[in-house]
């Protein structure tokens, strides 16, 4: 990858170059061109070769394996006869794998910057793919880990990942297209989709959000999520993302849009559903019933989490005669001393198990496991002992940060719903709790992004979809694709 300093004088002598109207450049200039680029820049290198014809060689050093450019350009051209003209040139170059005419000044940097190599004489320029492989290998991604099912996981490498999704779709149907996005960084975006399932209409409109975009550089799959999201969604999240290519897969069988970045492990799915943060990656290598049990166990817990500390807030403050009497006795019992009320003590410990949260996702994973472990023990215990929190509040705030990595993705989210429902508790009571949740469901039912609605199979209700949302029916009875997803062909099983 290129620095930004190196990147920048390429831009600005792009800009240069195109202000330069009606001047077009012949080959024998584009080499005191590139010089000019690349000034002061020790990478870019430069050789000269006579293979009967004197040819000059021009690549990015660091871009460049020095095995492909023996291979592919110095051993063809210098070993044989000599060669008459350049066409002659071109044949013996066909030993790379891939081979391009770069058509203006322009392409040559885009291809240099891409790590081929360019052959050049006075009249004539042509491009030979020697980049060099920087990726690592492909393991079971850490966030998407599976007791049964496939463990191969993207890499940053946008070619490889390309490979493991058609290495599952060995069809022609299969279509990639290409972009690129970002001003310096040049990030090579792969948009794939099967064509005979997938809606024009959506893939054009993907695309074309895609093409929409101008920023500095994409380092990162997040960056293109936030722009594709066309609505621009301020809590949920509207872009799928996942490191499993059999997940990838699986959902543009359905009719969905994969979206590959070059340097990130993750690939973006649109549409996207919130019913899909209730389903994992082994839900479908496992019995259909317990993977029934499960997602219901997860919604549960999710909304546990989110409603616990406000409900205890609020019942403790203003209709604490809901609570049993035995059980009242016991928690006035332990929280008498406190001198802290109902609604400060859950926000303190709320705000401790956040702390606690992201000084673990900072720390080195030998220290973090320790560090959760013995903070949140350490300092519960020390808190209750010393009466400044009770032990319910304490109970409840675990319950409720343990509930919240049910949806890995979404913790965050989650977590501010948490704080805002609890306030909101402490200030109205019951309906306070009762309002918000009506105010985040109507929120929820009014999204709709690349014509499918946020909360469907369920708002809109579609029966046919219900077969893999909360409960998963048998695989076997699949007939038919997701209706709550644009797709030309409907018929999953027996076409």
């Amino acid at each position: 990858m290129l620095c930004s300093a190196h990147c920048f004088t390429i831009f600005t002598q792009r800009v240069y170059l195109r202000r330069q109207t009606g001047k077009i450049y012949c080959m024998n200039n584009y080499l005191n061109q590139l010089q000019k680029t690349y000034q002061n820049d020790d990478d870019f290198t430069t050789r000269q070769v006579d293979c009967g014809m004197p040819l000059t060689l021009c690549f990015l050093d660091s871009m460049c394996s020095d095995i492909k450019i023996s291979n592919y350009v110095v051993e063809p051209l210098t070993y044989g006869e000599k060669a008459t003209d350049f066409e002659c040139i071109k044949k013996r170059l066909t030993t790379g794998a891939i081979v391009k005419e770069p058509a203006n000044f322009f392409d040559v940097l885009d291809v240099m910057s891409n790590g081929y190599t360019v052959i050049m004489d006075e009249q004539n320029c042509i491009a030979v793919d020697t980049r060099t492989t920087l990726a690592r290998a492909i393991i079971e991604p850490p966030t998407s880990m599976v007791m049964r099912g496939p463990r191969e996981g993207f890499i940053e490498d946008a070619k490889t990942n390309l490979t493991l999704i058609r290495k599952r779709l060995k069809t022609a149907d299969l279509k990639v297209t290409t972009l690129n996005v970002g001003k310096y960084t040049n990030t090579t975006v792969f948009v794939c989709y099967l064509s005979s399932i997938a809606e024009k209409k959506v893939v054009d409109e993907v695309v074309q959000q895609v093409q929409k975009i101008n920023i500095d550089g994409v380092l990162d799959a997040s960056y293109l999520s936030r722009y594709i999201d066309k609505n621009k969604t301020a809590l949920f999240r509207r872009v799928g993302m996942t490191e499993k290519p059999d997940v990838a897969v699986g959902k543009m069988l359905e009719g969905r849009v994969a979206l590959i970045v070059d340097g990130s492990p993750m690939v973006l799915t649109v549409p996207y559903l919130y019913v899909e943060d209730l389903q994992s990656p082994g839900d479908y290598y496992e019995d259909n019933t317990m993977t029934s049990l499960n997602r219901i166990l997860r919604f549960i817990s999710v909304l546990a989490s989110v409603l616990l500390p406000s409900l205890y807030v609020c019942l403790k403050m203003y209709n604490y005669q809901i609570i049993p009497l035995k059980f009242l006795i016991t928690v006035l019992n332990s929280t008498q001393a406190i001198p802290f009320s109902p609604l400060a003590e859950m926000i303190l410990i709320i705000v401790i198990f956040d702390i606690l949260r992201e000084a673990n996702l900072r720390m080195p994973s030998a220290v973090g496991i320790s560090l959760s472990l013995v903070g949140a023990i350490v300092l519960g215990d020390a808190a209750v002992k010393a009466g400044l929190i009770g032990a319910p509040a304490v109970m409840i705030g675990a319950l409720s940060g343990i509930g919240l990595f049910t949806m890995p993705d979404n913790t965050l989210i989650l977590s501010l719903l948490r704080l805002v429902i609890t306030y909101i508790a402490g200030v109205m009571g019951i309906l306070g709790v009762i309002l918000s949740m009506m105010v985040i469901l109507f929120y929820l039912c009014s999204m709709q992004e690349y014509h499918t609605p946020f909360l469907a199979p369920f708002t809109p209700t579609m029966d046919n979809d219900k077969q893999d949302a909360v409960l998963n029916k048998p695989l076997v009875s699949w007939k038919k694709r997701p209706k709550s997803i644009p797709n030309k062909n409907t018929t999953r099983r027996g076409q």
